[in-house]
């Protein structure tokens, strides 16, 4: 809202104008004489020795300016002798007071302004300067002016006789006649300046509009001070038409200024501003039709032209008042001064102009018009003052609205996790049927309230424009077909039918965000089905070629897309305001509304919009177009090679993936990902065989045939996308299908479009979830597929070491346990983390003496993955953040933020590895058995020549078989370094340990 104006800044600026201006055109310098004008600009008026020739022959003197003597002629007649100051640069020049004018020089017609009444059409004839050159031998001739006129009234009017040369006589001309033409000419060019700008502002700002009209009035005001001034024929090839036109103009000068105040005042006033307005146009209408007919000279309707005028704006400052006297002026109080300061110099005018025609009044006026030009400029400046500075808030609240849903958001949907997390629990263990049956009823209510959530999320991020729309060539018809098998058992179990219909979609591929199409006539289809207790509902897909071409070349289509149904419809009411995300228009509890909100915005980013038509008891329908790029063939052929995308109900249907046959490779430079992933999968039966780089597996890949390998994206030396490359190579060379699919820590929009454009077959996001890997084996790996034996119950040893971890500070066990798969899995990670902690350490100090940023960001990341794997979610969130930075270039803040992570990590793993010499099983020396020096030199022999074949399976064999023998101190020592060795999948470690003294 705008507020209150007060006699603050703006009100000084409009007053200190105002001021300037009457002082600037009121002073006694504006005209001032210089030397240039005394030496130049030479005139003089000739008033006296001039005589009056009546229409007898006498002859009587005449006074010159002034009157002529009524002889009943209708004219008069003036004579006098050139003075003896001319030269050859003179003229003498006369005005006539609408007037035939002859000048006579030594009886001889030297210079005539003559109209023919008749052929004019009018009984009057404009005013004019005449002008007359004179010679050095008129000096002393006899000069006689005769000037004659239909109207007695103008017949006997003598107007000054001027002689000098033509600049000075202009010159005394225009100090003359400065209120009727100077000043009419200032305004004019203030009003066409102020115009201008009023209408390039418009363009941009509304609310400038209103004051277009204030504008045009002043422009026609001027104008018409322009048009009847004495000095038109300087501007006017045709005068007489000049002439005509001010009085027209004159006669509409009212009706802009009403409709400006009309606008001003909120229209509360509309029809009788109105029929003011009417009233006007008619007095104007009637005047010029009587003045084309010959019947009534514009001149004679003056009187009642003035009349309307001075009524029009008695009006307009009744209203003004009323406004006023009732408190309701709220804005553009700055331009209704102005229109007050307008109004009563034009009622001044009138009555001048009543009193004494003859007298000027046309300077008070002009002022008001000034006035009310600079008020409305004022108040323009102050409005666009007050609406940027209201847009500005509205954008920072909307903005700080945006980030506090988002903020929001978030923070509730961390709980949310935690509830469906432990409720997964409760349905996995529980089996009593009352608890599982509140747990599946907690899960369907926490998933309602998670899309929600996402809901709003996605909502925030629209309100700040914070979307990505990812271009992928997709099916049409495999797209909606999919859509229309989901929805179809959902609309059957409620007792729907639901219809498909198609046109123009078969065999086309397209290029554009499929995922986000998809969801959006997911979620139109979802609203469809809630709202629709019978009948059914209908899906209809059309494609139809634009004859088009976008920049690339590509040629382009019209996607629509309709859905109806039979359902409770919508009201007109609320049908207004079913895209408002803060309404509620639905009749059923649960139904927020905010799907359609997220779908509409999201179809504005993408170009388009979402159409309702809905009538109430008789159901809706949804509908949108938008415009899709067919695929080149580029695209086609690099989609005839991309697997088929994974059913995300594949689990449900099958159950879990078992496979004996199966042979894995998991390639991570992380042991403990790699423990996580590896103990994942020994639920799955398959082999499993781990690399801790992408050289070491693509040594191992040569010696052994792989069905699916698991290749972490980002490591070092050799990275994931070049292993996967060298990798396909091979397994080309030998004929045999392999499926690769990448691991990354890294989420992000459109990441398994970047992953199928790298050469994997899909990606798995970091910590690994058990259903997601199992649903890639079931995706890739089916027709290896295997039943699964019978789970045999087993007690867990680990219960005291596991409540001894629960209690270190910033360790979430519940996340760990998740993220490794079982209570067993997430010990043995937090003892793998605890084992290769002290060669991660120093290496991490050798990389901030050396300052090797890309192994630093390389080491970083994975401290980042190995904390949150066992759940120490704040050592992974700072590790991510120097991630990110060192990804940036922000080397600064990289090496100043990686000494505290260091710290932070030597303070967690020192605490983990007391929990874990605290539960060390101590074992007794006397039960073990005897070993002789050859059998356990055979056995360290037997460690080297695994680490050479990378059989590190074998070793971990070995070296649980030596647990069970007597073992000297350098003995112990020596296995100690081999298991460190052996965790960090470092040969050269275990071979040196071997070989030690």
């Amino acid at each position: 809202m705008i507020s209150k104006t007060k006699f603050s800044f703006e009100s000084i600026i409009c007053y200190v104008l105002l001021v300037l201006i009457a002082a600037k055109l009121f002073s006694s310098g504006l005209f001032k004489s210089n030397d240039y004008i005394e030496n130049e600009l030479s005139y003089s008026v000739l008033s006296q020795g001039w005589e009056q020739v009546l229409a007898d022959g006498s002859i009587v003197p005449a006074e010159v300016p002034g009157d002529a003597v009524k002889d009943g002629s209708n004219r008069f007649e003036i004579q006098s002798t050139l003075p003896d100051s001319i030269t050859e640069h003179s003229w003498l020049s006369i005005r006539s007071t609408r007037q035939n004018i002859y000048i006579y020089i030594d009886g001889q017609l030297r210079k005539s302004y003559y109209r023919n009444f008749e052929e004019y059409g009018r009984t009057t004839v404009p005013s004019f300067y005449l002008f007359v050159q004179l010679h050095k031998d008129d000096i002393g001739k006899n000069i006689r002016i005769v000037g004659s006129s239909a109207y007695s009234s103008f017949a006997y009017n003598i107007n000054e006789v001027v002689m000098g040369n033509q600049m000075g006589i202009w010159y005394y001309y225009t100090i003359k006649d400065y209120s009727g033409f100077v000043l009419p000419l200032i305004v004019f060019f203030i009003a066409i300046g102020v115009l201008s700008i009023l209408l390039i502002v418009s363009i941009y700002s509304k609310t400038s509009r209103r004051f277009i009209f204030l504008g045009l009035g002043v422009l026609l005001y001027s104008s018409w001070e322009v048009c009847d001034s004495h000095l038109r024929q300087l501007l006017f090839y045709n005068i007489s038409v000049a002439s005509d036109a001010a009085y027209m103009i004159f006669s509409l000068i009212p009706i802009p200024f009403l409709y400006s105040l009309d606008i001003l005042l909120q229209k509360r006033y509309h029809k009788s501003n109105m029929f003011c307005a009417f009233m006007v146009a008619s007095l104007s209408l009637v005047t010029g039709y009587l003045n084309d007919m010959g019947h009534v000279a514009f001149i004679f309707t003056m009187p009642y032209l003035v009349a309307g005028a001075v009524l029009s704006t008695i009006y307009m400052l009744i209203t003004i008042f009323i406004d006023i006297f009732k408190k309701r002026l709220v804005e553009n109080k700055i331009t209704i001064s102005g229109y007050l300061g307008f109004a009563f110099s034009g009622i001044i005018a009138g009555v001048f102009f009543a009193i004494k025609p003859d007298t000027p009044a046309t300077p008070i006026v002009n002022l008001g018009m000034i006035m009310i030009m600079v008020c409305a400029v004022v108040d323009m400046i102050h409005s666009y003052v007050i609406d940027r500075r209201d847009r500005i808030v509205a954008e920072e609240v909307s903005s700080a609205k945006s980030q506090f849903i988002a903020s929001m958001s978030h923070e509730i949907r961390t709980p949310i996790n935690s509830i469906m997390g432990m409720d997964e629990l409760i349905l996995r263990e529980s089996r009593e049927e009352e608890i599982t049956a509140y747990a599946r009823n907690i899960r369907d209510y926490g998933k309602s309230l998670l899309r929600l959530v996402n809901e709003i999320l996605d909502y925030s991020r629209l309100e700040s424009g914070n979307v990505n729309l990812i271009e992928e060539t997709f099916d049409a018809e495999i797209a909606i077909t999919s859509l229309y098998k989901i929805f179809e058992p959902i609309a059957d179990k409620k007792g729907l039918k639901m219809e498909l219909r198609e046109h123009g979609i078969k065999g086309r591929l397209l290029l554009g965000d499929n995922e986000k199409i998809c969801k959006m006539i997911g979620e139109i289809l979802t609203n469809a089905i809630n709202y629709t207790d019978e009948g059914k509902v209908t899906l209809e897909a059309f494609i139809e070629d634009l004859d088009k071409t976008d920049e690339t070349g590509h040629d382009l289509v019209m996607f629509s897309i309709r859905v109806t149904d039979t359902g409770v419809g919508i009201s007109d009411t609320d049908l207004k305001k079913i895209f408002d995300p803060f309404e509620n228009t639905g009749e059923k509890d649960g139904q927020s509304g905010m799907s359609l909100v997220v779908v509409n915005r999201m179809l504005e980013a993408m170009g388009s919009r979402l159409s309702v038509r809905s009538r109430l008891g008789k159901g809706s329908e949804f509908s949108f177009d938008i415009i899709q790029k067919k695929a080149g063939e580029i695209e086609i052929a690099g989609w005839n090679t991309k697997p088929i995308q994974p059913d995300l109900s594949i689990l449900k249907e099958k159950g879990r993936y078992y496979s004996e046959k199966l042979n894995v490779l998991c390639v991570d430079d992380s042991t403990m990902n790699l423990s996580v992933i590896e103990g994942l999968l020994k639920r799955t039966g398959a082999s499993i065989k781990t690399a801790t780089s992408g050289e070491e597996a693509v040594s191992l890949a040569i010696l052994e045939q792989y069905d699916v390998i698991f290749m972490d994206h980002r490591m070092p030396g050799m990275g994931g996308e070049k292993a996967m490359n060298m990798l396909r190579k091979h397994y080309q060379r030998i004929d045999r299908k392999i499926v690769i699919i990448a691991l990354t820590g890294n989420e992000f929009e459109g990441a398994r479009k970047e992953y199928l454009k790298m050469g994997f077959d899909d990606y798995l996001s970091k910590p690994v979830k058990t259903f997601d890997l199992e649903k890639m084996l079931w995706t890739y790996c089916e027709d290896m597929a295997q039943s699964p034996p019978e789970v045999v119950d087993e007690s867990y040893p680990y219960d005291d070491i596991f409540d001894s971890i629960k209690g270190v500070d910033g360790i979430n066990t519940d996340n760990g346990i998740k993220y490794c798969g079982s209570k067993e899995l997430f010990v043995n990670a937090v003892k793998t983390f605890v084992d290769t902690s002290d060669d991660n350490i120093q290496m991490l100090n050798d990389l901030i003496n050396s300052k090797d940023l890309k192994n630093g960001v390389i080491k970083v990341h994975a401290l980042k993955s190995n904390a949150r794997v066992i759940g120490c979610g704040t050592l992974s969130e700072h590790a991510a953040f120097l991630e990110e930075r060192g990804d940036q270039g922000d080397v600064e803040t990289f090496w100043n933020g990686v000494p505290k992570l260091l710290t932070e990590y030597i303070e967690l793993t020192d605490r983990l590895k007391a929990i874990c010499q605290e539960h060390e099983v101590a074992t007794d020396e006397d039960s073990l058995m005897e070993i002789t020096p050859d059998e356990l030199k055979d056995a360290y022999s037997a460690i080297e020549e695994c680490t050479i074949s990378l059989d590190y399976d074998s070793i971990e064999q070995i070296l649980n078989e030596l647990a069970g023998y007597k073992l000297s101190d350098e003995d112990k020592k020596k296995i100690a370094l081999i298991k460190k060795g052996l965790a960090a999948v470092d040969n050269d470690r275990i071979i040196k340990a071997i070989k030690a003294e």
